[in-house]
């Protein structure tokens, strides 16, 4: 090929350069714009707990006075509008962290004075344009807890880029003591300020934590505690979030610990925990274990988990496609029969098989919520929901 027939095709290679320099000298700019526009912007990061804690600050400010605007991708991703409604976020193709770019945008249109932001991202070098893209003021880190390990490596590692985010100058918020030395070695030296927030009880939230997350930072700014306590109170929960449910039948119930949404073994744990003070002295106790099937490292995980809870439930109920590795596992964990004399490891093939437990049984849930989540909160409606039925 001539030297001649190769300048059309170098000149194009040039224009489109030149055409996306531009298109991101734009972006840059707008961006700009758009963050002046905001008060606070609140980028909230870590394992678990974003969800709620991103719920719970939007509540706390739209109460305050802040025309306030949120974005939650728990079980499903929303907008949390000023008004306190909700409009579900449609993707076309995979998540993608420009998504943060366009509520940065939306909220500058909204006129908002505060974003609250859960952040969406995995892998480092995600996590870093979510920060670019938003420009926070404040960072929240809820925890650092094992999941993600492809992309995120050992919780240590992971809290390593959560702190990354830490704003020049800003403030980062956290409620996990692991976590809080680590953090605070970085807002030194990036001259922001760590503050170690206290568990808060007696609001809404499923986790004090994360309710003390958003009453420290409340604090920070000037919100009165007594108002901000007031609005957790109130706030609407994730679709998703942990709940004791009530499986009714004519003879009684069976009580579903539904920890679906929770994702990796620690949290879990301590949501069956926190559960416990509900479901004493009620009949056999059964273990739930769901898999979506597309994350074996976390299946893994959470195997590896239910091995040391082979003396705490009767019986393991497995709802998912597992690797021979895991399955194996569980099975030598649950060996044997119950005392009804069923095979303690039962693969349960729908939600709606868990009718078949005794009346009194006690279901802790765990493991994934894609998949399972929805059909179970549609057959077994949550405790609190049923009390505020009858009180209507």
């Amino acid at each position: 090929m001539s030297t001649l027939g190769l300048q059309p095709l170098g000149l194009a290679a040039i224009g489109a350069v030149l055409l996306y320099a531009a298109f991101l000298l734009a972006e840059a700019a707008l961006l700009r714009w758009a963050r002046r526009r905001l008060r606070h912007v609140v980028h909230v990061n870590g394992t678990r707990g974003k969800t709620e804690t991103t719920r719970l600050l939007a509540a706390v400010f739209r109460d305050a006075g802040f025309r306030t605007l949120a974005k939650s991708t728990g079980t499903e991703a929303c907008l949390i509008l000023p008004d306190g409604a909700e409009q579900r976020l449609w993707r076309f193709g995979a998540p993608n962290v420009r998504e943060q770019r366009n509520t940065l945008l939306r909220a500058a249109l909204q006129r908002a004075d505060v974003l609250v932001v859960e952040c969406m991202a995995v892998s480092p070098e995600a996590q870093a344009a979510s920060t670019a893209f938003l420009r926070p003021s404040i960072l929240v880190v809820t925890n650092a807890r094992p999941d993600h390990a492809a992309e995120q490596g050992t919780p240590e590692e992971a809290l390593a880029t959560f702190a990354d985010g830490i704003p020049v100058g800003g403030l980062v918020v956290t409620a996990d003591p692991a976590s809080f030395a680590t953090l605070a070695a970085v807002a030194e030296v990036r001259g922001a300020k760590a503050v170690l927030a206290q568990p808060v009880e007696g609001t809404a939230a499923r986790m004090p934590e994360n309710a003390g997350v958003a009453l420290a930072i409340a604090l920070q700014l000037g919100i009165a505690p007594e108002a901000a306590v007031a609005a957790m109170g109130a706030f609407q929960a994730d679709r998703g979030a942990f709940a004791i449910r009530s499986l009714r039948r004519r003879d009684g119930e069976i009580l579903i610990v539904d920890a679906l949404a929770a994702n990796d073994p620690v949290s879990t744990a301590l949501l069956f925990q926190r559960a416990e003070a509900q479901v004493q002295e009620r009949g056999p106790r059964i273990l739930l274990f769901a898999d979506r099937g597309d994350r074996a490292d976390r299946a893994w995980a959470f195997a590896s988990w239910i091995a040391t809870q082979g003396d705490r439930f009767e019986s393991l109920l497995v709802a998912g496609h597992f690797t021979p590795k895991v399955h194996a596992l569980l099975e030598r964990t649950f060996p044997g029969q119950d005392r009804r004399g069923r095979p303690r490891i039962r693969n349960l093939a729908r939600m709606e098989d868990l009718a078949l437990e005794p009346t009194g049984t006690v279901i802790f849930a765990g493991g994934n919520w894609k998949g399972h989540g929805p059909a179970l909160a549609a057959l077994a409606p949550a405790l609190d929901e049923l009390e505020a039925g009858r009180g209507a």
